[in-house]
């Protein structure tokens, strides 16, 4: 790792704080990149460039700073990072007067270095676990996928685990904080969105479930999955998302959440993860008219939905037209009454009671309507196959799938 001048002058700017000597950091080829003396970086060391040479500590008195190029008095150590010589540190003084913080300055240094280190290599595998996720979604795994499975397991991935996806969508997370210039505040919805991000993270703690965010409203996770119960699956999905419910109410944010079939293999990942895409397309369509989030969908929820918005549309426009006539379907599609009605009476199992305790209806005015929709369309929503040809319109409709 190179010594970039971000990191030198925040070690510098800590250091000086505490020691009160003016303080400068090398790179390995001696060239100032931090320093309390702002016009001396980016000027070469000669020093610097003997202490790297020799790997020997080397002290400098005033006469001797005159003969040597852009030395001052001082002491100059070799800062080390994973046994390697990473550049030198120097404190401006006389020798004597300086020499007691020597040691300590290079301790605090390699300290400070060590963890920037240890960061930067930090996000780098975060980086590469997340572009293997990218591959993943888009199958970019099909010339070799035992080699792309290897590089799984060096990431630190059970690539034999069972995995969903979920496919998060935040809403809000982008909009405008406030007045700010357009650079202060993207700079504050980047915060806004790692620190989002996090929560999540912490949310699924699981370090083999596997996270890819591409920095707008949506994240991915490949859940690892302990057993195929998709009630179970349903309760632990939800009760993860909702222990960062604070942060989104902090924001005044709201979601939708979706949750792929389970699907063996690599090809099966991806497959989860198609599925949960158009299971929250569907679910942004139900949600739209009264702009309800906070929910969680297994796609096997909107299954019937996730089958029309894959038959193609031509098929489903000689459906519409075999079932009802371009004027019947427009009656009945504008009765909005009516509509809800259906939409009820088939979530309750054609159950009158049920659905006309849900509408706030008696079960005569139930059946009045029930008998409107018979007398419009010819079927009789009180008869399964009739309520099946009436539920696949509504849908059709609904979710303009046609």
């Amino acid at each position: 790792m190179e010594i970039t001048h971000q990191y030198a002058q925040s070690i510098v700017d800590r250091t000086m704080k505490i020691l009160g000597y003016n303080i400068n950091i090398m790179n390995s080829i001696g060239i100032i990149v931090g320093s309390g003396d702002k016009k001396r970086i980016n000027t070469f060391h000669q020093g610097a460039a003997e202490v790297i040479k020799t790997g020997r500590p080397l002290e400098i008195t005033s006469d001797q700073a005159r003969k040597l190029e852009g030395v001052k008095p001082g002491v100059n150590l070799p800062i080390y990072l994973n046994e390697k010589i990473a550049g030198v540190v120097g404190i401006t003084g006389e020798p004597e007067e300086v020499r007691p913080y020597g040691e300590l300055l290079k301790i605090s240094v390699e300290t400070m270095l060590q963890q920037a280190f240890l960061s930067e290599q930090l996000r780098m595998e975060q980086n590469a676990r997340e572009l293997y996720v990218d591959d993943v979604i888009r199958g970019n795994f099909a010339e070799n996928e035992d080699i792309f499975l290897a590089k799984g397991t060096v990431l630190g991935f059970d690539m034999k685990i069972p995995r969903v996806a979920v496919v998060l969508k935040i809403y809000g997370l982008n909009e405008k904080i406030n007045d700010l210039p357009a650079r202060e505040d993207e700079l504050k919805l980047q915060k806004r969105r790692e620190k989002i991000l996090d929560r999540i993270k912490q949310a699924f703690s699981n370090p083999q479930n596997m996270f890819s965010y591409s920095g707008s409203n949506i994240f991915i996770i490949f859940y690892a999955i302990k057993n195929l119960d998709n009630v179970k699956l349903k309760k632990e999905i939800w009760n993860s998302i909702f222990s960062v419910k604070d942060i989104f109410e902090k924001y005044n944010l709201t979601f939708l959440a979706t949750v792929g079939s389970f699907y063996p293999g690599l090809s099966g990942l991806k497959k989860s993860y198609d599925e949960a895409v158009k299971a929250l397309e569907i679910q942004e369509q139900i949600k739209k008219a009264d702009k309800e989030k906070g929910t969680i969908t297994l796609a096997q929820d909107v299954s019937l939905e996730i089958l029309l918005a894959n038959i193609p549309q031509d098929m489903l426009h000689r459906f519409k037209k075999l079932l009802l006539s371009h004027n019947q379907q427009l009656i009945i599609m504008n009765q909005e009454k009516l509509v809800e009605t259906l939409k009820t009476f088939f979530k309750s199992d054609l159950n009158i009671s049920t659905a006309a305790e849900k509408l706030g209806v008696t079960r005569n005015t139930l059946s009045s309507r029930l008998d409107k929709v018979k007398e419009l369309t010819g079927y009789d929503p009180r008869k399964f196959f009739d309520a099946v040809k009436l539920e696949l319109l509504i849908l059709i409709e609904e979710f303009r799938l046609s």
